[in-house]
């Protein structure tokens, strides 16, 4: 006869699977977090790895899952595990990028603003309902640092554009929205050939600093308010005048026609 196991035993299974599962999810995050050591040039490329010990107490927890994250990261191909002789990292900063970006290399810059318009305005609205006091600090003194650059040099001031944009993403507190909103970012601003192209052309103008500068003011400004709509519609309006900029500029200049047209039907 079958007997129902009791209430006791019940727990204890559930217990058991919600430690397993909290075990698989921390070596995947420790595995990340190593990941994005490197990124951030904490690790550098063809270095090794510190000591399973040391990372162990850099990042509090036991050695078998810093084990499994490092397997997770040779999964991957993040890092090389050389019997004897410790754990290393196997590629430059650049070729990890290059293979990250690889799934765009074929797309136009003018299609990857339009994913950044969707994507970003969306993730702009959800930080208005999460941002934090220190973090509408950082955006304040960004524009103030970009108006005082809106004359001055190209490089600082589109650094300065990347920081508002990903202090806006981290603000969110998610992971995922961050590393998606910094893909994106990379995939049209910094490794695209043709936006490289019309960056050096154009979009350094005065005229253009002054407008975005203006849009980030309106971004900040619904953030300060926390209106999520109001928010998104100013991160997307924001892009929208990135575009319509863009667009002005395919049209004037007959050595961009072979750029992508994906959404600037006129």
């Amino acid at each position: 006869m079958f007997t129902l196991p009791s209430s006791g035993a019940i727990a204890v299974y559930i217990g058991m699977c919600m430690e397993q599962i909290l075990t698989k999810r921390r070596y995947f995050d420790i595995g990340l977090q190593i990941e994005e050591l490197l990124y951030s040039g904490v690790f550098k490329a063809g270095e090794r790895l510190p000591a399973e010990r040391e990372l162990s107490e850099r990042f509090q927890t036991s050695r078998t899952t810093i084990r499994e994250a490092i397997i997770m990261l040779e999964l991957k191909g993040v890092v090389e595990v050389k019997q004897g002789a410790g754990t290393y990292f196997i590629d430059s900063l650049e070729k990890i990028n290059q293979k990250a970006l690889l799934p765009y290399s074929d797309i136009g810059p003018f299609e990857l603003l339009q994913a950044r318009q969707v994507i970003e305005s969306n993730i702009t609205g959800f930080a208005a309902t999460q941002i934090r006091f220190n973090e509408l600090k950082q955006l304040k003194r960004i524009i103030e640092q970009q108006e005082k650059q809106i004359g001055g040099d190209s490089d600082k001031f589109e650094e300065l554009d990347r920081q508002f944009h990903n202090i806006i993403a981290e603000s969110t507190q998610n992971r995922v929205l961050m590393k998606q909103s910094a893909e994106l970012w990379r995939a049209v601003r910094t490794e695209n050939p043709r936006w490289k192209q019309l960056n050096y052309k154009y979009l350094h103008k005065k005229g253009l600093r002054m407008k975005w500068v203006e849009d980030h003011r309106s971004i900040f400004l619904a953030l300060q308010k926390r209106d999520a709509e109001q928010a998104r519609q100013a991160s997307w309006t924001h892009l929208e005048n990135s575009k319509n900029e863009l667009v002005k500029i395919f049209q004037q200049d007959d050595s961009l026609e072979d750029f992508d047209d994906f959404f600037f039907a006129t």
